[in-house]
C-alpha cells in the first residue's frame, strides 16, 4: 500500500524536476541566444566603428581635393589671366584646402592607429624620405635639400606611417622656414643600428611656449603659423610606436632642428 501511496508522489516530483530543469535549459538556452545576439550586435558596431574614420576622412577630402585641384587649374591660369588680387585669392584657397586634407590624413592615421596593430615590413628610409621631399617640392616654392649619401639603410617598420612622419615633419619645416633658405633633410646611420633623420629650417625658430605645445593639437603659440598642430602630435605617437626618439632644438630667430631616432628592430614583443 505504501508503495501504491509513494508512487504518485514520486512521479509528481520527477515531473517537478523535469520541469524545473526544462525551464533552466529554455533559459538558458534563450541567455546564449540573447547573449550571441548582443555578441554579433557588438560586433557588427566595432567593425562599423573602425571603418568610420576612413569614411569621414574620405567624405572631408574627397570635396577638397577637388577645390584644391580647381585653384590649381586657376592659379596655372588655365581658364584666363589672373590679376594679382584673384592670385592672392587663388593661393589661399589652394593653401587652406590643401591644409584641411593634411588635417584629415592625420585625423585618419591617429584613429587607425588606435584600432591596428603595426604594419611591419623592411623599408629603406632613405628611398622613402627622397621620394616624400620630392612630393613635397611639387607644393613649396622652396628648396628642400635632402642629404642621403650612402647606401641601403634598412629598418623594419610600418611603411605609411613613416611615410606620413617624413610628410609632416618636412611639410611643417617648408611651412616654417624663410624662402630665401633651404630645408635641408639629412639620413644617417643611427648608433648602433637605425637610422637618425635631421629635418632643419632656418625660419623664425621657436619661443619655449611654442616648444612646450609643439606636440599638442589644436594648440597656438606666439611664433607658430595658424594650424591644428596634430600633424606634429601624431608624428610623435608614430615615433612612439616604433619605440624611437624625436628631440627638437630651436631658438628664435635663427631656426629649428627635428632629431628622429629609430631603431632598426623593434622589441620582439611588438613584432609579435
Amino acid at each position: 500500500m505504501e508503495n501504491n501511496v509513494l508512487s504518485p508522489v514520486v512521479i509528481v516530483a520527477i515531473a517537478l524536476v523535469m520541469t524545473i530543469a526544462l525551464v533552466v535549459i529554455v533559459s538558458q538556452w534563450r541567455s546564449n541566444h540573447d547573449l550571441q545576439q548582443e555578441v554579433k550586435e557588438l560586433k557588427d558596431r566595432n567593425d562599423y566603428l573602425e571603418k568610420r574614420p576612413a569614411m569621414i576622412s574620405h567624405e572631408i577630402r574627397t570635396p577638397l581635393s577637388l577645390v584644391q585641384g580647381a585653384a590649381e587649374l586657376m592659379a596655372e591660369e588655365t581658364p584666363g589671366p589672373l590679376n594679382e588680387l584673384q592670385r592672392s585669392f587663388i593661393e589661399t584657397i589652394s593653401e587652406n584646402s590643401r591644409q584641411a586634407i593634411d588635417i584629415a590624413e592625420n585625423f585618419l592615421i591617429d584613429l587607425n592607429m588606435d584600432i591596428r596593430p603595426l604594419q611591419l615590413q623592411e623599408i629603406d628610409i632613405r628611398a622613402i624620405v627622397a621620394d616624400t621631399a620630392k612630393e613635397i617640392r611639387k607644393i613649396f616654392p622652396i628648396r628642400i635639400d635632402v642629404d642621403a649619401a650612402g647606401g641601403l639603410l634598412p629598418i623594419y617598420a610600418d611603411k605609411q606611417l613613416i611615410r606620413q612622419l617624413i610628410w609632416n615633419l618636412i611639410n611643417n619645416a617648408a611651412r616654417h622656414a624663410h624662402s630665401d633658405n633651404p630645408v635641408t633633410v639629412r639620413i644617417e646611420n643611427g648608433e648602433g643600428s637605425g637610422a637618425h633623420i635631421s629635418i632643419i629650417d632656418r625660419g623664425e625658430g621657436m619661443s619655449d611656449v611654442d616648444l612646450e605645445k609643439l606636440f599638442t593639437p589644436f594648440s597656438s603659440g606666439s611664433t607658430r603659423r595658424p594650424g591644428s598642430g596634430i600633424g606634429m602630435m601624431v608624428s610623435k605617437k608614430i615615433v612612439d610606436a616604433h619605440e624611437g626618439k624625436i628631440l627638437v632644438d630651436s631658438a628664435q630667430g635663427i631656426g629649428t632642428v627635428i632629431h628622429v631616432l629609430l631603431p632598426q628592430h623593434l622589441a620582439e614583443s611588438k613584432e609579435s
